[in-house]
């Protein structure tokens, strides 16, 4: 986890179009592949009203990424993608931080998401800072048919 003095040197900006294939290439750096084609993004990306993508630095070295999108009550987390080599230092944390503003921001009472069964560290990582389990999507992931956890965060204030 950042200490406080190091928290100050993280920053997020708004992702663009322009930023597409740095999204792409930080979800094949940290999965191997990107499963979002260009045209996903940026369908994502045009949406300024419902959907957020920010991109997080630490001092001026980009990080990873976070997506979010709202419904009426709800904030979704589409992708958390940080860098290999700066996971486990608390960047993840502060990209899950920027979700919480963007729901209360959007007075939504709940953020939610999605992580891949067998991607126990981001799991870890999420009830850490107090996603809990909801349930199971079986074989919601197509290119290897392995179950989703389905995992949610009530908002307060």
């Amino acid at each position: 986890m950042l200490n406080e003095s190091r928290e100050c040197l993280f920053h997020v900006e708004p992702a663009k179009v322009t930023d597409i294939y740095l999204l792409q290439e930080t979800l094949k750096r940290v999965y191997g592949k990107s499963p979002w084609s260009y045209t996903i993004f940026w369908s994502e990306l045009i949406r300024k009203n419902t959907s957020l993508y920010l991109k997080g630095f630490f001092g001026t070295t980009y990080v990873g990424f976070i997506g979010m999108r709202h419904t009426e009550n709800e904030a979704h987390i589409t992708n958390v993608a940080v860098l290999p080599k700066f996971q486990g230092q608390g960047f993840g944390y502060l990209l899950l931080k920027e979700a919480k503003q963007f729901g209360l921001e959007k007075k939504c009472d709940v953020v939610s998401l999605e992580v891949k069964k067998s991607n126990q560290k981001a799991i870890e990582l999420y009830r850490q800072f107090g996603f809990v389990t909801i349930g199971v999507k079986e074989k919601y992931y197509k290119e290897n048919q392995e179950d989703a956890i389905e995992m949610t965060y009530q908002l307060e204030g």
